[in-house]
């Protein structure tokens, strides 16, 4: 099923880390993440394009349906506007809403269920849950990695401070790596996040509807998704930096473990979780 649908997959993951890249570049000027993201939306472009020129030719496979539909035109328009702009006129934040939005719109083309067959809706249904679980893994994966940044500059940060020049403060990064490190794990983590959150809600408005709202999971990870945008917020301001960063970066992840023992609880539908 999956091999089959590879296509559909691999466009997502493209267009995640464009808008990743691109979220990089809007805290923090940064050619090289602006040109990354630009690729990555560049080659989103070109299997778009090429997709529809497929299909409108009647070249495109039959087992892997394609729908060239509104949401389809919308949605290329968008990504070549968007990319034809930023290379005419460098604007960070507009590139990168356009880009999220951009996102948003191809999902709803790519997953949006509109096929009567029920196994197919089993099948579409299946991937995107599937594509959403992967990301929001992902997520996790770099809020765990800016958890153990953080614990590791409290620790270099106490033996600097207590004198001790022992071996493991030779062997540890400076200060300055394990706070880029961590609040830039924050930030992709953050951006992987929304972009799972988002996959989410379309997957859970056609699996249960309106009782979407109900699940204690989803306002979990709001919860989740505001306390590291409040951190990314004040880290912009200069206001989180060090030690308090550090502090914040580690046991924010308390709310990562909060919210998955919710999914244990019996009252969340994300058992697969």
């Amino acid at each position: 099923m999956f091999a089959e649908r590879w296509i559909y997959d691999f466009i997502i993951y493209l267009y995640a880390f464009s808008i990743l890249f691109s979220f990089a570049d809007l805290l923090h000027r940064n050619r090289r993440s602006e040109k990354i993201s630009y690729l990555f939306l560049g080659i989103v472009w070109l299997i778009q394009t090429a997709v529809f020129i497929l299909v409108v030719l009647n070249w495109w496979p039959k087992q892997l349906p394609f729908w060239i539909d509104a949401f389809f035109i919308y949605s290329w328009i968008l990504v070549s506007f968007t990319l034809v702009m930023h290379l005419v006129y460098r604007m960070p934040v507009y590139y990168f809403l356009a880009n999220l939005m951009g996102f948003v719109v191809l999902v709803l083309n790519l997953f949006f269920v509109r096929h009567p067959s029920a196994a197919f809706e089993y099948l579409l249904l299946t991937e995107l849950v599937f594509i959403h679980v992967t990301i929001a893994m992902m997520s996790y994966a770099a809020f765990s990695l800016a958890c153990i940044s953080g614990g590791l500059y409290l620790v270099s940060n106490h033996l600097l401070k207590e004198k001790k020049w022992n071996r493991l403060l030779r062997i540890l990064p400076s200060l300055d790596r394990l706070e880029s490190f961590s609040v830039w794990s924050v930030v992709a983590g953050a951006v992987f996040l929304l972009i799972s959150v988002l996959l989410g809600i379309i997957y859970g408005y056609q699996t249960v509807g309106n009782r979407l709202w109900l699940d204690p999971k989803l306002w979990g990870t709001f919860w989740v998704m505001i306390l590291y945008g409040w951190i990314i917020w004040q880290w912009t301001r200069t206001r989180l930096t060090g030690r308090r960063l550090a502090w914040w970066s580690s046991l924010s992840f308390l709310s990562i473990l909060l919210n998955y023992f919710i999914t244990r609880t019996g009252v969340s539908f994300h058992q697969w979780f």
